[in-house]
């Protein structure tokens, strides 16, 4: 009773659904907020609603658009995303949108940034897959475990999105993204990209923060006390971050914007400069 309770709360304040057609089927998002468009992409076995903390704070200042991916296997294989969203973005009539993803969502999100670049302006990665860890799948097993753990006050949520999602969505998507590397595709992202990882992050570790920082053009790292979820674990940092990435990096160029202090979060190039804390 209480998760009915909070799921609607959260549903009103992101607006009501709206609905395009994509591949001949009906899709639901949700969309509120005034300003520049923004999307944010929920992760394996995730949904909108572990954006609604954030997605609040961001629509005093943008205008933001909630949608769930499409059940990996059974309506699209894991590989068929990134284009699956770039035709999304298409329907509800975004030309140019700032991309931010969460780590199954962040590699969706850096791929459409690679293979459309003209359809991202700004790109966000909050402790994407897309670059291999080196473990094998009982290692990552055990780390989602200690994951969950860490998240489980919001165990009903997680539940009801696995549900959705299958038991086989959840084993395709997770062998996907254990072996996915978008290395070689990294270097067509021309969208200024920040990149943000929890230092307790037991499931995507920080070595592969330093990986994606080498990989992605121009990349900065911001590095938050928390672990793999922090929309969860620290939304009101994780806002501030995004919203003085997206609104204030964008109007700096060249050395002067490889270092700076916004709202209170210090972003850092990938230079020599050690990341953000």
């Amino acid at each position: 009773m209480l998760e009915a309770i909070v799921a609607r709360s959260m549903a009103k304040s992101v607006g009501e659904f709206q609905q395009v057609e994509i591949d001949g089927k009906p899709v639901r998002y949700r969309a509120a907020g005034d300003g520049s468009a923004v999307v944010l992409v929920h992760g394996l076995s995730g949904s909108w609603r572990w954006w609604a903390s954030v997605s609040e704070r961001l629509m005093e200042r943008r205008r933001v658009y909630l949608v769930d991916l499409p059940r990996v296997w059974r309506q699209q294989s894991a590989r068929e995303l990134a284009a699956w969203l770039g035709r999304w973005v298409r329907a509800v009539g975004l030309d140019s949108v700032d991309v931010v993803g969460h780590s199954l969502g962040g590699l969706v999100a850096a791929e459409l940034a690679a293979t459309e670049p003209e359809r991202v302006r700004r790109l966000v990665l909050v402790a994407p897959a897309g670059i291999p860890c080196g473990r094998g799948l009982p290692n990552r097993a055990v780390r989602l475990v200690e994951t969950l753990y860490d998240v489980r006050s919001r165990l009903p949520t997680i539940v009801g999105d696995a549900v959705r999602a299958g038991p086989l969505g959840l084993v395709h998507g997770a062998v996907y993204v254990s072996v996915r590397d978008l290395r070689a595709e990294l270097a067509s992202v021309r969208a200024p990209s920040l990149l943000v990882w929890g230092e307790h992050d037991r499931l995507v570790p920080l070595p592969v923060a330093e990986e994606w920082q080498r990989a992605l053009p121009g990349a900065r790292l911001v590095l938050l006390q928390c672990g793999h979820v922090p929309m969860w674990e620290v939304p009101d940092e994780l806002a501030a971050c995004l919203l003085a990435f997206l609104e204030e990096l964008g109007n700096e160029s060249g050395d002067e914007s490889r270092t700076r202090v916004m709202n209170g979060v210090r972003l850092v190039g990938n230079d020599h400069e050690p990341p953000a804390r």
